[in-house]
């Protein structure tokens, strides 16, 4: 029996070496080959498309409800009939003279812009540095739709126009964006919330890859 165990072994030498080889070869690949997850390149973290989708998600809406005054003085033939031709009682009939006060509501959205942000590639220790720009007031809407009937002073046979309405209107919108590029804690609150969400994706995708990534935010790009 041993010498039949012999000569099958040798009848098939050539097979078993090339199964041998081949054993070895695969437990090299295997040995050697470098860890997809853990060496993965760490690019798919600045991926724009998913840093502009986590900056539109971070967009903060803050809702307005204010009052837009308008007024006009007298002037020109108006001014000359209070003036001269009713004097002394132009002071009362004023004739031109219009003041005008509406309430609004309106949407102001801040945020940052996606394409100003710089994230860099993770170093050994996993270390991910991060450039998020300052907010900014993205749009400012007033709606129109929500205006109410003016509380008006007005001087004798005078009208308030709908130019005049649309116009005090363009002014609450101008009013309402000046108001939220100066609120400065309304736009370090939507940077916050920003670089918030850019963290947690960081990290998130860190694990993703097998890695431990940790966020130093930078204040100036490089």
């Amino acid at each position: 029996m041993k010498t039949s165990m012999q000569m099958a072994i040798k009848r098939n030498k050539n097979i078993i070496i090339t199964v041998a080889v081949c054993v070895v070869v695969i437990f090299s690949i295997i040995l050697f080959l470098p860890n997809n997850s853990k060496n993965a390149k760490p690019d798919i973290i600045s991926d724009y498309s998913s840093v502009n989708a986590i900056c539109e998600l971070a967009t903060l809406k803050s809702y307005y409800h204010n009052v837009v005054l308008y007024e006009k003085e007298p002037s020109g033939g108006e001014k000359f009939l209070n003036d001269i031709l009713l004097w002394p009682f132009g002071v009362y009939t004023k004739i031109g003279y219009k003041q005008f006060w509406m309430e609004y509501s309106g949407i102001i959205e801040t945020g940052i812009d996606a394409s100003r942000i710089q994230i860099n590639s993770p170093s050994k220790e996993g270390i991910v540095e991060v450039f998020v720009p300052d907010a900014s007031v993205l749009s400012a809407y007033a709606d129109i739709n929500s205006l109410t009937e003016p509380l008006s002073e007005k001087g004798f046979l005078t009208t308030i126009t709908g130019e005049e309405k649309a116009e005090a209107f363009a002014e609450a919108q101008n009013a309402m964006r000046n108001e939220a590029e100066n609120d400065q804690a309304l736009l370090r609150r939507s940077k916050e919330n920003a670089k918030m969400l850019i963290e947690r994706y960081i990290i998130n995708t860190g694990k993703e890859m097998g890695i431990d990534f940790s966020v130093s935010w930078i204040e100036t790009p490089h």
